[in-house]
């Protein structure tokens, strides 16, 4: 069967001496394997095929076979920006890999493929590149099922308070506790700064999380709160080094 789809290249390696192996998310059947024959040729289109690419793929598939044959691509979107800066690339690479890590084979999800590019777009703006990343991971966990939430306690539904500077985050219920229930698990104690960036991620565009304004400090205990949060709960990234690979971005944020 031939299909022609949306597809963000996640992933590519060597195949023989002219060809690769690509790893794509396709809006049409999530992520898909398949061989892009004539890629390591520069004067190809299938040239175009580097992680973060935005294209139109036309894919001959048939059911049972686990690399399906690419017959044609062309560049949807471009994002020349991205490539000027070392930050914005490793930005997108670890959302290109967060996802890879993830997600299924051939599970289609049209909400996270719009995050995926709503990221890439903000990435290749005037924002900060940082946010977006943090951004990105609180939309795969909440698009995944395990929304980090900001609001009642997880428990009582009370709002929860800054006892001793801090508020106490249950990373198994992915909410904050109140006074009364901080005591009843394991808590990860949080700024209220921080808290705050988490409950206004929760409601912006990528886009608008790039305009934000936060210092190093607070950008890098969100990312730790979060990362600790999808490890907890989502299986594909307990195999990856997550906050390994965001710290890398984060710690280029400059101090304000």
């Amino acid at each position: 069967m031939i299909s022609t789809t949306d597809a963000i290249v996640l992933h590519t390696r060597r195949f023989r001496e002219s060809s690769k192996i690509v790893t794509l998310y396709t809006r049409e059947h999530g992520k898909v394997g398949v061989v892009a024959r004539g890629a390591m040729q520069t004067k190809s289109r299938m040239a175009t095929l580097q992680p973060m690419a935005v294209v139109s793929a036309v894919i001959y598939r048939r059911e049972g076979r686990e690399l399906q044959n690419l017959s044609k691509v062309e560049p949807i979107e471009r994002h020349p920006r991205i490539a000027e800066s070392l930050e914005r690339m490793s930005a997108g690479l670890t959302i290109v890999e967060l996802v890879n890590a993830t997600m299924h084979d051939e599970e289609r999800h049209d909400e996270l493929f719009d995050a995926i590019v709503e990221a890439l777009r903000a990435l290749d703006g005037e924002g900060n590149e940082q946010i977006v990343l943090v951004w990105f991971l609180t939309r795969l966990a909440h698009l995944l099922g395990y929304t980090a939430r900001a609001g009642g306690c997880g428990v009582c539904d009370e709002l929860p308070s800054s006892d001793g500077g801090t508020i106490a985050y249950s990373i198994p219920m992915g909410a904050p506790l109140c006074s009364e229930h901080r005591e009843s698990g394991s808590v990860w104690p949080i700024a209220p700064d921080v808290y705050e960036l988490l409950e206004r991620l929760q409601t912006v565009s990528a886009v608008e999380a790039a305009t934000l304004r936060i210092d190093e400090t607070s950008a890098s205990s969100l990312n730790d709160v979060l990362v600790a949060f999808v490890r907890y709960h989502v299986e594909g990234l307990r195999r990856l080094n997550v906050s390994t690979v965001m710290g890398k971005v984060l710690r280029t944020m400059p101090t304000e």
